[in-house]
């Protein structure tokens, strides 16, 4: 549908509906929406979380950068969603049964 056909609040809509994909509501919390990203592992996705950190404490750091300009506040936030914090829980786990094998294994 093109814009200059558009007449009625209905046409409107879905005009939108087919041009907004991008963002998905979120199910769980009211006015939110998500997007989703693509990751190859949780790897790709820790590196990408750490590597935002990293920036953000070199802008901090920086004395050549006008840090007012740069919302760092945000990208700690998307980098702190990047952190598997549930999954960490079944490594502490792991970490546990092969100390445990590995202690059964000395003795």
């Amino acid at each position: 549908m093109e814009t200059d056909k558009i007449k009625t609040l209905e046409e409107f809509k879905d005009f939108a509906s087919y041009h907004f994909k991008l963002l998905k509501p979120a199910k769980e919390k009211g006015g939110e929406s998500i997007r989703e990203i693509r990751f190859y592992g949780y790897t790709d996705m820790t590196c990408l979380g750490v590597n935002l950190i990293r920036m953000c404490l070199n802008i901090i750091y920086s004395d050549e950068l006008d840090n007012r300009e740069i919302y760092i506040g945000s990208v700690l936030e998307l980098a702190l969603q990047l952190i598997p914090s549930s999954e960490i829980e079944v490594l502490d786990e792991i970490y546990k049964m092969v100390n445990e094998n590995r202690e059964k294994n000395e003795h």
